[in-house]
């Protein structure tokens, strides 16, 4: 709107332009010299002075163009900030081991303190998938066992070192069962449709040693999880599903601790 308004100013004010030289051009071959000369100083001031005000309407113009940039530019510049989220929960805090989880707009980090020792894990380079972690299912002497992920039939467990020796562990798998006092797990390792079966193994996480364990599966447990009962001691895994109840012996996984 206030383009279109100088653009009508400007119009109008060169044809007064044009118009005042018409004039002039007709007087000054009709009066004398001296009072063409008259005419021509008066029609200058008039062109000085619209052209003045031409320029301050186009100076207010770009003045006010210039303060609207500034403020949007102010607006982005405080939304950018406010879309910044952090926030750090202590989950655990003994005399030697702290459990921090710093949440960065979803971007979820593992601050561990053991003794005066500190690291950080960044759970999405990692690539763990993560779903909230604000609960440490248990603590031990050698690690702390924390679910990153849940849904529905699917979940994710970190085990968290509590010694400086011991390197965090994620398996991408489905952990049915967990030993603390042993430091045994037991997870889902693979599902054959087509055999009617499905793999089971237990692993120790200090020796990285693994047992498998097969269940057969049909129309009455070919669904998650498959299975009615797990039991899991230090030397034995029984497992059991409406059709049959299969059990392995695991102490060589145990071995050397």
């Amino acid at each position: 709107m206030q383009l279109r308004i100088l653009w009508c100013i400007h119009v109008y004010f060169s044809q007064e332009i044009l118009s005042l030289i018409e004039n002039n051009q007709f007087r000054s071959s009709q009066l004398t010299p001296s009072v063409g000369t008259l005419q021509a100083i008066i029609m200058r001031r008039k062109l000085y002075i619209l052209t003045l005000i031409f320029l301050s309407f186009g100076c207010e113009n770009k003045k006010k163009i210039n303060n609207s940039n500034n403020f949007d530019t102010l607006k982005i510049g405080e939304t950018d900030s406010l879309s910044t989220e952090l926030f750090s929960d202590n989950l655990y805090k003994s005399d030697s081991l702290t459990i921090n989880v710093k949440n960065n707009n979803f971007n979820f980090f593992i601050e561990l303190t053991i003794e005066n020792q500190k690291k950080e894990y960044d759970l999405t380079k990692l690539n763990i998938p993560t779903k909230t972690p604000n609960e440490i299912k248990w603590v031990n002497n050698e690690f702390a066992c924390m679910m990153t992920w849940w849904s529905q039939a699917q979940s994710r467990h970190i085990f968290i070192p509590t010694k400086r020796t011991n390197e965090l562990i994620y398996l991408d798998k489905d952990i049915e069962e967990t030993d603390s006092a042993n430091n045994n797990i037991v997870y889902i390792d693979s599902v054959h449709q087509d055999l009617n079966k499905i793999v089971f193994k237990v692993e120790n996480l200090l020796t990285r040693k693994s047992k498998s364990l097969e269940l057969t599966i049909n129309e009455q447990n070919g669904v998650y999880p498959f299975y009615d009962k797990i039991i899991l001691s230090k030397n034995k895994l029984i497992i059991t599903s409406t059709n049959e109840k299969r059990s392995i012996d695991i102490k060589e996984i145990n071995n050397g601790l």
